[in-house]
């Protein structure tokens, strides 16, 4: 593609014929691509050499990093191109991304600030438009703009699961390793779920941040909305609870209540989610959080950047594209599916995910059987090494790769001790 964008440029088209053509190369190599790996029905003996997923180089199967396999939406490339003749220019908030997200997360927005009106001027006279969403360049940037926020001064407390994301206490560790008096408590997980009464429990009159996985990454555990609610009630108001909801969109129940009213609710929860999974974007850096004003001060102190302009612009596009939504969806919903039948016939242990991921006991260290793995083109992880030596964590593929995948691990584990 990027040859014959070359050559395009080269022959001196003009601008609308370059879009055009543009357009109908990653077309080309995306929209008939997409679909024939959605639908194709896997055969046996395929070989990681049989394959070419969409964004990764050919004969590699990457399940390794939570990556959606089928690509992102048709209208999020159709915006980038639209608008990459732009990029020359500084990005003023063009579009209306906080209207698409107030109607994606069902979520009322306040009428827009006309002069004089309500809204901020932040540093360098930029204005900050009054809504319950804060966006950044992707989720991790949120989630280290809370640890800077709340935690960096020393003289703080986080509490979070042994077994949850991590992102945040691990922060806190290296503002620990630099001198800063920052105390981290890890609870334990209960059947690989977040035990919220020990959450509680653990809450001192230092601690500042609470944070929640959910669904939970690595063990794709899910609390129910009811559990969640009602910890965050308990939780003193001057301490900030952190829901992570990266994964949220694969819920499998689509009546699932996320967290997403709690902000309203309570001034002192943030819900952070991402672009990077259900709409396949990790490459753009696009992510926001659902929060007070009040919390939404306190991050625009530690604010050093924000998104780029075709992020935004590609975000918003996907926000209003459901039919891609429901395919990721299907496509994460039937590799689970397919997952929990092959790993019960071949008698492992696995945890029943909530999200594009799924955990399996291989009953074996799990290093040599990865290592195995990646000799033949397969990508997958073991995280949490240390609480769970024997076990991986395979992310969501489409049917081609996840049969590649079933058909390598069965080898290794015949090959490794």
């Amino acid at each position: 593609m990027l040859n014959r964008i070359k050559e395009t440029v080269d022959s001196g088209l003009s601008r609308r014929r370059f879009l055009t053509g543009a357009l109908a190369a990653g077309a080309a190599l995306t929209l008939a691509d997409r679909l024939a790996l959605a639908q194709t029905m896997a055969t046996g003996g395929l070989t990681a050499k049989d394959i070419h997923g969409i964004g990764v180089e050919p004969g590699l199967v990457r399940m390794a990093l939570n990556e959606n396999p089928i690509g992102p939406s048709p209208r999020a490339l159709e915006a980038i191109a639209e608008n990459m003749f732009k990029i020359n220019r500084y990005s003023f908030g063009g579009g209306d991304i906080f209207g698409a997200l107030a109607e994606f997360d069902g979520l009322e927005l306040p009428p827009p600030p006309r002069f004089g009106g309500t809204g901020r001027m932040g540093g360098g006279g930029r204005f900050f438009r009054q809504t319950p969403f804060y966006i950044t360049a992707g989720s991790g940037a949120l989630l280290s703009q809370i640890a800077l926020t709340y935690l960096s001064k020393g003289g703080t407390e986080v509490i979070e699961a042994d077994m949850g994301y991590g992102d945040i206490s691990g922060d806190a560790e290296n503002y620990l390793e630099a001198g800063l008096d920052v105390n981290i408590i890890r609870t334990p997980m209960k059947d690989y779920k977040h035990d919220l009464d020990a959450m509680l429990a653990a809450i001192t009159p230092k601690t500042s941040v609470v944070v929640i996985t959910n669904p939970n990454n690595p063990t794709g555990t899910l609390l129910s909305f009811e559990e969640t609610e009602k910890f965050v009630a308990a939780v003193p108001e001057n301490v900030i609870v952190v829901i992570d909801e990266a994964y949220i969109h694969f819920v499998r129940d689509p009546q699932y209540q996320t967290a997403a009213s709690l902000t309203r609710k309570y001034e002192n929860v943030i819900v952070t989610r991402t672009f990077s999974k259900v709409f396949g974007m990790p490459g753009m850096r696009l992510g926001y959080g659902i929060c007070s004003q009040a919390i939404q001060e306190k991050l625009r102190f530690y604010r050093t950047g924000s998104a780029n302009a075709l992020a935004y612009a590609a975000g918003e596009a996907s926000l209003k594209d459901r039919n891609h939504y429901d395919r990721s969806r299907a496509v994460v919903q039937h590799f689970r599916d397919r997952l929990e039948d092959e790993f019960t016939k071949m008698g492992l242990e696995y945890i029943p995910s909530e999200s594009n991921f799924m955990m399996v006991d291989l009953g074996k260290p799990s290093m040599n059987i990865m290592r195995e793995m990646f000799q033949k083109g397969v990508m997958v992880t073991n995280r949490r090494r240390q609480q769970m030596p024997t076990w991986i964590r395979v992310s969501s593929g489409d049917e081609r790769e996840t049969e590649v995948f079933l058909n390598v691990l069965k080898e290794a584990l015949g090959k490794t001790s």
